[in-house]
C-alpha cells in the first residue's frame, strides 16, 4: 500500500495587515477544509503558526471548531511548532523550549490532540536540533528530500521516516518529496496519481508538506483549486485509488520500520539556499540549477539560513536587538515580557526569499515594536534618570558598538562606521524610528524578466521598474558625514551616484562620553581628508550628540580644516529616518530651513531645527524587491540632508548645531 501524506503549513507574519490575513482565510484556509469535508476518505496533516491561532481566535473561532471535529474524526493531525513560527536554531534554548511549549499546550486544549509532529519553520535544520527537540518530547518532524541528498541518500529511498540523533537522543524524520511539492497543485491531478503509480506494490510513504497558501493564496492558485476544481478532483482520484494507494497522517505512518539512520548535514530547502547568497552567487546557482540535469542538482548546494545576517546588516542587527531582549527576559526571570519576546522571534522579518520579509517596513517594525514591549515589562531600575552606556562588538563584525539604553529611548551607534545612529528606538511610541534598509543588488534585479513574474503586464511593469534601481555604497544611517563634489545634484545624491570629497562616510570615528544632567554626550571626531579643487586637505570633524533623557537628541558639529591651504568644502551630516509612508516626508529642496516637523499619524513624527538657515535635501529611500506579485517598488524610509558651502583658511574652523525630537 503506498501512503500519500499531505501535510499543510498555514502561517502569516507578526505585524501583517488584518486585511490580508482575512483574504487569506477567504482564498485558502477556509476553501481548502470546505472541500476536505466532502472527502471523507481523505486524511490531512497541517500545521498553523500561532499568530493565525490567535487571529481566528478572535475572528473565526468556528472555523477552529471544524478542525476540532476533523481532528475527533480521525481525519486530521495537528502538529506542533514553534508558536510564533521562529527559525528555532537560531533560539536561545529557553526560548525554544517555551515556543514549543506554547504551541503544544494550545494544541491540547483546543484540540484535545497531544502533538508529537512538529513543523520546522522553513525547514531550518542544524543537528544539534535532534536532541534539543527529543529532549522536549517531539517524536518526529519533516525534512526536504535536499537535506538528505546532501547527506549522501538516494532519491528511490526515500519512501519512508528515518531516525537522526544527537548525544543519544533520537528523532524520527519524514523526508519531503520535492516533485510532489511542484505538481500539486500546478499539475493535472491525474499527473500526481501517476507518480504514485510509480510506487505500486511497495509500502511506501511520500510526504507532500507545503505553505498551505499556494492552495488558494499565491497568484492565480484560487481559480485553480477552487472555481475550476483542482482540490476536489485530486481528492476524487485519491479516494477512487483506495485499492492501492491511502491518504495518511504522520502520525498513522509510526508503525512502519525506520529506514534507518540519517545524519543530516546543516541546510534548509534548495530555494532558501539560494536566495541566502550574495546577489551574483545566487543568480550562478539558479543558471547551474536550471541547466543541469536532473540528477545533477542533487550535488549542488547553496547558503543557509544564517547567511541572510551577513547578506543583510539590517536583518543581522534585528536579530541580536532580539537576542539582547531575550538575554534581558531571561535574566529577570519571572516571565514579563516573554509572549512579546516571542512575538518577536517570527521569523519573517529576519530574511528574504519570493517573499518581501525584511523588505517590508510593517514586518520589522512588528520586531521592534515587540522587542520593545517585551523590555518595557520588566522592571524598572528605578532611580533617576539615566543612560546605561555599554560598548562591545554586538553585531559581531569585529568593531565596537554603543548603546546607550535609557528609560524612554535607545541609541545605537557605530563609532567605526562613520559614527553613524543605525537605531533609534523612542518607546512611548514603540517604534525605532532609524529602521532603514539600504538599496542593494538582488539576483533578480538581472537577467530576464520574464522569471520574475508569469503575467505579462506585471513583466512589462517589472522591466519599468528597474530602470529606477539604484544601489548604495554605504549603509544609511543618521549622522553620516558628507562632503560633496561641486556639481552634485539631488538626484545624483538620491542615486548615490555623486562624487563623494571625503573619507568620512564610512571611517572610524574616535569616541569618548560624558554624562550630564540633561543626559548623555558622545564625542565622536576623525581627522580625514577631504579633496577641494585639485588638492586633498586634512579635516577634522568633530560631533558631540547629547541623548536626552526625554528621547530627543543633538548633534553639535565642529568642522576644521587642519591643511596649510584653503579650502571649499560643501558638507552635510545625513538623516536617515523611518516614516509611514513617502507622503509624510520631503521629496525635494527646501532652502534656508531653521525648524521643520515632519508629523506621522502613525510612527509619530520628528522636528527638525538648526542653530543656522541650512538648505535641506530630502527624498524616499525606495527599494525594488520581490514578492509573490512579482517585483515591486517599497518604501522603507527617508533620506534628509542639511547642506551648506564653505570657504575655511588654514586652521579655520565653522559648526553649527541640529536638534531632532519626536512628535
Amino acid at each position: 500500500m503506498v501512503k500519500l501524506i499531505l501535510a499543510l503549513h498555514n502561517h502569516q507574519p507578526v505585524g501583517n495587515f488584518e486585511s490580508v490575513l482575512e483574504e487569506a482565510y477567504r482564498l485558502s484556509y477556509k476553501p481548502f477544509f470546505d472541500v476536505l469535508e466532502l472527502h471523507p476518505g481523505v486524511r490531512v496533516s497541517a500545521h498553523f503558526s500561532g499568530i493565525l491561532y490567535d487571529w481566528l481566535e478572535k475572528t473565526h473561532p468556528d472555523y477552529l471548531g471544524r478542525l476540532a471535529a476533523l481532528v475527533k474524526a480521525g481525519r486530521l493531525e495537528i502538529l506542533s511548532g514553534g508558536y510564533y513560527e521562529p527559525i528555532l536554531a537560531l533560539l536561545p534554548e529557553e526560548d525554544r523550549r517555551g515556543q514549543v511549549r506554547m504551541m503544544r499546550d494550545y494544541v491540547r486544549n483546543r484540540f484535545n490532540a497531544d502533538p508529537r509532529g512538529l513543523w520546522l519553520a522553513e525547514r531550518v535544520w542544524e543537528p544539534e536540533l535532534a536532541g534539543s527537540l527529543a529532549a522536549m518530547g517531539v517524536g518526529y518532524t519533516a525534512l526536504d528530500d535536499v537535506h538528505f541528498f546532501s547527506a549522501g541518500f538516494d532519491e528511490k529511498a526515500l519512501t519512508g521516516r528515518f531516525t537522526t540523533e544527537y548525544g543519544g537522543r533520537h528523532l524520527d524524520v519524514f523526508p519531503i518529496n520535492h516533485r510532489l511539492r511542484y505538481l500539486m497543485p500546478f499539475a493535472e491531478p491525474h499527473k500526481v496519481i501517476d507518480y504514485l503509480r510509480g510506487f505500486e506494490g511497495q509500502d511506501a510513504a511520500l510526504v507532500m508538506a507545503d505553505d498551505g497558501e499556494k492552495f488558494g493564496l499565491w497568484p492565480g492558485t484560487h481559480d485553480l483549486v477552487y472555481k475550476k476544481g483542482w482540490l476536489d478532483k485530486m481528492f476524487t482520484l485519491l479516494e477512487q485509488n483506495s485499492s492501492w494507494l491511502t491518504t495518511a497522517r504522520f502520525q498513522d505512518c509510526l508503525d512502519m520500520p525506520s529506514k534507518g539512520l540519517a545524519y543530516l548535514p546543516t541546510t534548509s530547502y534548495h530555494e532558501l539556499s539560494q536566495w541566502a547568497l550574495p546577489a551574483e552567487r545566487s543568480r550562478r546557482l539558479a543558471g547551474l540549477w536550471e541547466d543541469s540535469p536532473e540528477d545533477f542538482r542533487q550535488f549542488l548546494r547553496g547558503g543557509y539560513f544564517r547567511n541572510f545576517f551577513s547578506k543583510y546588516p539590517e536583518a543581522n542587527r534585528l536579530y541580536r536587538r532580539m537576542l539582547r531582549a531575550s538575554a534581558k527576559v531571561r535574566a529577570a526571570g519571572s516571565g514579563l515580557g516573554r509572549a512579546a519576546l516571542y512575538k518577536a522571534q517570527c521569523n519573517c522579518g529576519y530574511w528574504h526569499g519570493v517573499f518581501g520579509g525584511i523588505y517590508l517596513p510593517h514586518i520589522r517594525m512588528a520586531v521592534y515594536k515587540n522587542v520593545l514591549e517585551a523590555e518595557g515589562a520588566l522592571p524598572a531600575a528605578g532611580g533617576p534618570a539615566r543612560f546605561e552606556l555599554t560598548r562591545e562588538d554586538w553585531d559581531a563584525d569585529g568593531r565596537p558598538e554603543l548603546l546607550a539604553e535609557g528609560e524612554k529611548a535607545n541609541f545605537y551607534f557605530s563609532p567605526a562606521k562613520g559614527g553613524g545612529l543605525w537605531e533609534w528606538d523612542y518607546k512611548p511610541r514603540g517604534v525605532n524610528l532609524g529602521s532603514i534598509m539600504w538599496r542593494r543588488p538582488e539576483a533578480y534585479h538581472e537577467g530576464d524578466v520574464k522569471n520574475i513574474s508569469v503575467n505579462e503586464k506585471l513583466r512589462a511593469a517589472e522591466a519599468e521598474l528597474r530602470k529606477e534601481l539604484a544601489y548604495d555604497w554605504h549603509p544609511r544611517m543618521c549622522l553620516l558625514d558628507h562632503f560633496l563634489h561641486p556639481d552634485t545634484s539631488l538626484e545624483s545624491f538620491r542615486k548615490a551616484s555623486y562624487g563623494e570629497q571625503g573619507d568620512f562616510v564610512t571611517g572610524e570615528y574616535a569616541c569618548q562620553h560624558s554624562e550630564n544632567p540633561a543626559g548623555l554626550t558622545l564625542l565622536l571626531s576623525r581627522e580625514g581628508k577631504v579633496w577641494s579643487g585639485s588638492a586633498s586637505l586634512p579635516l577634522r570633524v568633530e560631533k558631540d550628540v547629547l541623548l536626552r533623557h526625554d528621547g530627543s537628541w543633538r548633534a553639535d558639529y565642529r568642522v576644521t580644516n587642519l591643511g596649510a591651504h584653503k579650502g571649499e568644502f560643501w558638507f552635510g551630516p545625513e538623516l536617515a529616518l523611518a516614516f509611514s509612508g513617502r507622503e509624510r516626508c520631503l521629496a525635494g529642496e527646501m532652502k534656508g530651513v531653521t525648524k521643520h516637523a515632519f508629523p506621522d499619524p502613525y510612527y509619530g513624527g520628528v522636528e527638525l531645527e538648526f542653530s543656522e538657515p541650512l538648505d535641506l535635501w530630502g527624498f524616499p529611500l525606495e527599494t525594488i524587491s520581490r514578492s509573490e506579485e512579482g517585483a515591486e517598488k517599497t518604501y522603507q524610509g527617508s533620506v534628509l540632508l542639511a547642506h551648506a558651502r564653505r570657504s575655511l583658511e588654514a586652521g579655520a574652523s565653522f559648526s553649527f548645531w541640529l536638534e531632532v525630537r519626536p512628535l
